[in-house]
């Protein structure tokens, strides 16, 4: 992999992402302490909140990674990388304005989603123009192709659901939540992550890198899935939508295939701040997966709540978390220190990061997701205030971490 340093964008370029993202994360856990603990998963205040840390957190997190990661992966510099000075701003008020929407006002979730649309347009567009010009055509490069194609499926069944909401549109908004959730949830985060994964792991863990050719199996039937989710919603099909969820299921179990083998590969086993946000993050992964299976057939809601809360928490922020600490330093490394390597002394790479406040973050975080999680089994209400409050302590220590690292 050819790393150059037009192929990415400036960390200065890119650092009201890596803040707004951890300040989203602190935030998101701040809401929950206002929403009531058994609230179905319908209610608005859920469903804002949910908003909140898809778009807040993960989405800010994901572009400001795949800004950085997209083009090197693909050894090509961005189509036109001034997008990122304006894109962030459109998210930011289309998410002031949809959480608007759904706290006091739904007629304001229409034009909320239509700033967020806005800005995942630009992104995807400058993406897709980007991936256009790559050396790289792999699976992986595809993966990332279609990820973004499902991402604005998403968003857009997103705006008919708002304009429902609404009233602009006479349609039940819930007929079309599956395809909005699948597709952004499944069709572009997931898909995104594995893709990535099979980069990032043996980058940072020290493993062996799998053939991309092996991840294509995993690519296409999770693409299958996606497609089929959104034909059974347009067709009404009940067949489709269990086909859909087959394929996930087998594209998944692909994935943790080659995960194993990858990890099993690795010369040098190291225990740092990332490999143990990693262990959480795919353990957190098998533990959903199995109970959003086992949701499919008992269609018990408590398991359902359970089975996201982890997938969001456990296994997205853990990822999301886990990856930071590692490119924000090697971006500050990058285009700040190593200029001066020749005039001066300049830090090491692992010097950037605060390790015993670093750990201390983890094991918090960590501890309340365990918390967290067997609250929500157990329907404990007490319990998840207590896990709230070490998340709140946890996420605050991580903005700090973050904001230390930028300046």
């Amino acid at each position: 992999m050819n790393v150059n340093p037009e192929f990415s964008p400036s960390i200065k370029l890119m650092k009201p992402y890596f803040l707004l993202s951890s300040f989203f994360y602190l935030i998101s856990f701040l809401v929950l302490f206002f929403i009531p603990f058994n609230s179905e998963l319908t209610n608005f205040k859920l469903v804002g909140w949910v908003h909140i840390y898809m778009l807040g957190f993960i989405m800010l997190a994901i572009f400001s990674a795949m800004a950085q990661l997209g083009p090197v992966v693909v050894e090509t510099k961005h189509y036109n990388v001034n997008i990122f000075k304006y894109l962030f701003k459109f998210l930011l008020v289309g998410l002031i304005i949809l959480i608007l929407g759904f706290y006091y006002d739904a007629n304001l979730l229409v034009v909320g989603g239509i700033f967020i649309l806005i800005a995942m347009c630009i992104y995807a567009i400058e993406f897709l123009l980007t991936l256009k010009s790559a050396r790289r055509k792999t699976s992986v490069t595809k993966a990332m192709w279609m990820s973004n194609i499902f991402l604005l499926v998403g968003i857009i069944s997103g705006i008919i659901m708002s304009c429902a909401f609404s009233g602009c549109l006479d349609i039940n908004p819930h007929t079309i939540l599956k395809a909005h959730t699948f597709g952004l949830v499944v069709g572009f985060i997931i898909l995104l992550i594995m893709g990535i994964s099979i980069i990032l792991i043996p980058m940072f863990g020290s493993s062996k890198r799998i053939s991309d050719n092996v991840f294509t199996k995993s690519f296409y039937t999770l693409a299958g899935g996606v497609i089929l989710m959104l034909l059974s919603t347009l067709f009404s099909s009940l067949i489709l939508e269990y086909l859909s969820y087959l394929l996930t299921t087998l594209s998944i179990m692909f994935y943790f295939y080659q995960l194993f083998s990858m990890v099993k590969s690795r010369k040098i086993i190291e225990h740092d701040i990332w490999a143990k946000y990693m262990y959480v993050g795919f353990i957190s992964f098998i533990i959903s997966f199995l109970l959003l299976i086992s949701y499919i057939f008992n269609n018990n809601e408590e398991v359902l709540k359970l089975g996201m809360w982890i997938l969001m928490i456990g296994f997205f922020g853990s990822l999301i978390i886990g990856n930071l600490y590692k490119i924000i330093p090697f971006l500050v490394w990058f285009h700040i220190y190593s200029p001066l390597i020749e005039t001066q002394s300049v830090p090491m790479l692992k010097d950037l990061i605060p390790h015993r406040v670093s750990n201390l973050q983890w094991f918090l975080n960590s501890t309340a997701l365990i918390f967290s999680s067997t609250a929500i089994l157990l329907n404990n209400h007490q319990l998840f205030t207590g896990s709230l409050v070490i998340y709140t302590l946890s996420s605050f220590i991580f903005l700090l971490i973050i904001n230390k690292l930028l300046k």
